[in-house]
């Protein structure tokens, strides 16, 4: 029960019903004790992931790799950098899910260059990254403004991999080009995709826009957005920002 409510987004209902087993003398098995973690990690509840990760300790249940990624996603997720490397490196055996754990953990911390040096070393262990491993690889370099890097890693993902982009991949390359102010770019790799954007990747390319002054791009990306969510006040206040700062105030009202 508490992997069919961990598994199917019942997260709290995971919780409980593995709190019950424990005062009940019960003892989970890895496989359970994995996923009431997971479950603390969906809600955020660090201590109560801790509190397993002791059981876990007590029950001899700590070497199984599947308690183990648990855990590092969980201090990963939860803020806890140091408890999140220790793990991983008392890990006598890593997956791909081990390495994607850290990966994003690392991303998630904004360290960007340790991120992208991690998935290096996991391509070098030659293990399989998926499409998590990717968006999170992405992200970094956006920070990072390693704009040629980025796309490396994009080409990789499909050429290399086999992995097809989803919106969160596109969302990461329209953000990748423009933070490093090549909205042009940005513009070019919206025509070239299979799809257009969603709300959040056209509202990423409208924000660059306004901070970098770009009123041709940032009219049509207004443009757009507005045809997918017309009713968004967000929109209207950013493209008469952007004409207040060029003086249209004709246009601004």
């Amino acid at each position: 029960m508490v992997v069919g409510y961990g598994q199917n987004g019942y997260s709290e209902e995971a919780v409980r019903i593995f709190c019950e087993m424990q005062r009940n003398g019960i003892e989970p098995d890895d496989f359970t004790i994995g996923n009431v973690i997971s479950s603390c990690t969906n809600l955020a509840i660090l201590e109560k992931g801790a509190q397993f990760h002791g059981r876990a300790l007590v029950s001899g249940l700590i070497s199984f790799i599947t308690v183990f990624n648990a855990l590092v996603t969980l201090y990963g997720k939860c803020g806890s950098i140091e408890e999140f490397h220790r793990l991983f490196n008392e890990m006598n055996i890593r997956d791909e899910v081990s390495w994607t754990a850290l990966v994003s953990g690392y991303s998630q911390f904004g360290k960007a260059e340790e991120t992208i040096e991690l998935f290096e070393n996991m391509l070098a262990h030659a293990l399989q990254p998926n499409g998590v491993t990717f968006i999170e690889v992405l992200s970094a370099c956006s920070r990072a403004g390693l704009v040629e890097k980025g796309c490396r890693y994009f080409e990789l993902m499909v050429e290399e991999h086999g992995i097809m982009p989803i919106q969160d991949h596109y969302t990461c390359m329209i953000d990748l080009y423009s933070r490093a102010r090549r909205l042009e770019e940005a513009k070019n790799f919206i025509y070239n995709m299979p799809c257009h954007p969603d709300a959040i990747g056209w509202a990423t390319l409208l924000s660059s826009c306004k901070v970098h002054s770009n009123m041709e791009i940032g009219k049509w990306t207004a443009e757009s957005l507005l045809e997918l969510e017309p009713q968004n006040p967000a929109t209207y206040i950013l493209l008469s920002s952007m004409y207040a700062a060029k003086g249209e105030w004709d246009k601004a009202m």
